[in-house]
């Protein structure tokens, strides 16, 4: 059944929140009409990529999910504080706090502001949770044989000591029978201790929700801001959008090599095509491609908002990286060791050099260089798998270079939140000293794609691994051949 230009939009708009490959994308994108702005090699590649998906969807479908992993709440936790609390005020005559939504931290915190001053508890913000048992630095044997000093991963559940306001603060018999009369001392217990361990939750749900958003800043960058009303508004740039978006999705490969580059020559026919159109909108491409083809259709308004949006990320993600930094650590060695959290470093590193590069490009573009001379952040690598870095020692390779150039340069994150300097010429002449082009590598310069990739579908991945039958892959991860959680 043909489908309306409407109800195509619309599915293009919400896949800009999923993980959707370029394939089904492709498949829109051609109900859509797109081809009529393409040349004949476009077309052509973009009805293979739709054969390619239509084929999948008759026999195997895909093993990889379409959605991105997120924290389903603390309903429960919610409903349990929620409840205790209300019986309290009931008895007492006192108003009950409002209704908040369990997914939501910062309507949760709203609401914990108005519960624990009802129980006499500090609404202050707490400490954060500690590990059950001390950590000190123990001597461990890395990959190649060397011996360094970590911290091992704390054991017993996260977050058991901390992360809510003291329960030793709690109303004594008399207080509670004066301020929370008719109130048992058992109702009243059970409130504190429900409201804390909300409390405790929700500081985690937050840092979830802070994850979260580096994980779909470092892969679609501002796609999440684009509203719908825009986005709808000219199908030229809608369908860019939506295959650029998930080009930027695709999953990395097992692989020694370099990873598949988001800018393809099909993308690249999408995004003249959308640049052309009378109904062009030029803020929903520049949510996710800050070329300076894109930023000089901008007005100063939409530059400084987006120039602000990009700083905003940086930061947030600079913030990121210092708590998860270990000081200890040798920075010319960004190999996986016992004890990392490379989860959480490479999604952040990923969220900075993202934003890094579109705040160059917008600095560039606009004309401040001059700001860029004088504050010019380093690039951060992210951490390498041990099997990965042997791999690459087998074939003769050492670390990337772009490693032993970050070492010799001040923190990045040390220089975007204002507690240390690095100007573009010490980026320079830390470049020189180990033989990297400052301008070519994305040091000093906005990085560039070199060239544009060829229009292929995303492969079906398991923990970066082609597995060619969806139900053969279900398999092995039941069976423990991958590694990662069983869904």
């Amino acid at each position: 059944m043909k489908r309306s230009e409407e109800v195509i939009l619309h599915r293009l708009y919400r896949g800009l929140r999923e993980r959707r490959p370029p394939q089904d994308v492709a498949v829109d994108i051609v109900d859509l009409g797109a081809q009529r702005w393409l040349s004949a090699v476009g077309s052509r590649d973009l009805y293979a990529l739709m054969r390619h998906q239509r084929a999948r969807q008759g026999s195997t479908g895909s093993s990889m999910p379409a959605a991105w992993q997120r924290h389903p709440g603390v309903g429960r936790a919610y409903e349990a504080a929620h409840s205790a609390v209300a019986a309290v005020a009931l008895t007492a005559g006192r108003p009950q706090p409002g209704t908040a939504d369990p997914a939501d931290p910062a309507s949760l915190r709203r609401w914990l502001g108005t519960a624990l001053p009802l129980l006499g508890l500090s609404a202050e913000q707490p400490w954060p949770a500690r590990p059950t048992r001390p950590r000190r630095p123990v001597p461990m044997t890395s990959w190649t044989g060397g011996t360094y000093h970590g911290l091992r991963k704390p054991a017993g559940a996260r977050g058991d000591r901390g992360g809510h306001a003291d329960a030793r603060d709690r109303m004594d018999a008399v207080t509670r029978r004066e301020m929370l009369p008719g109130v048992p001392v058992r109702a009243y217990r059970r409130a504190v201790r429900s409201v804390l361990h909300l409390q405790q939750r929700t500081e985690v749900l937050a840092a979830e929700r802070d994850r979260e958003a580096s994980v779909a800043f470092g892969k679609a960058r501002l796609a999440y801001l684009v509203t719908e009303e825009d986005f709808v508004a000219c199908p030229a740039t809608a369908a860019f959008t939506a295959y650029y978006v998930a080009r930027l999705n695709m999953r990395t490969v097992f692989t020694s090599g370099r990873q598949a580059r988001p800018m393809d020559t099909l993308a690249e026919q999408l995004l003249a095509a959308a640049l052309a159109a009378p109904t062009c909108r030029p803020w929903v491409a520049a949510s996710v491609l800050t070329r300076w083809a894109v930023l000089d259709r901008l007005d100063d308004t939409q530059c400084g908002t987006l120039m602000g949006l990009y700083y905003e990320q940086l930061a947030a993600s600079a913030r990121a990286l210092r708590s998860a930094y270990d000081p200890r650590r040798d920075p010319t060695d960004m190999i996986m060791r016992m004890g990392d959290d490379s989860s959480t470093w490479n999604t952040a590193t990923r969220a900075f050099n993202q934003a890094r590069t579109g705040w160059l490009n917008l600095m560039r573009g606009l004309g401040y260089d001059d700001v860029v001379e004088a504050t010019c952040p380093g690039k951060v690598p992210a951490l390498v798998a041990a099997d990965v870095a042997a791999w690459h020692r087998l074939e003769g390779r050492d670390q990337h270079t772009d490693v032993r150039v970050w070492a010799d340069l001040p923190l990045p994150w040390d220089v975007v939140l204002g507690d240390g300097t690095c100007s573009a010429e010490l980026v320079r002449a830390a470049c020189l000293r180990y033989g990297v082009d400052p301008e070519a590598a994305g040091w000093t310069q906005p990085y560039r794609q070199g060239s544009a990739e060829l229009p292929a579908p995303a492969r079906d991945l398991v923990h970066g691994v082609t597995v060619s039958s969806p139900l053969l892959a279900g398999m092995l991860r039941q069976i423990g051949v991958f590694s990662g959680q069983v869904r």
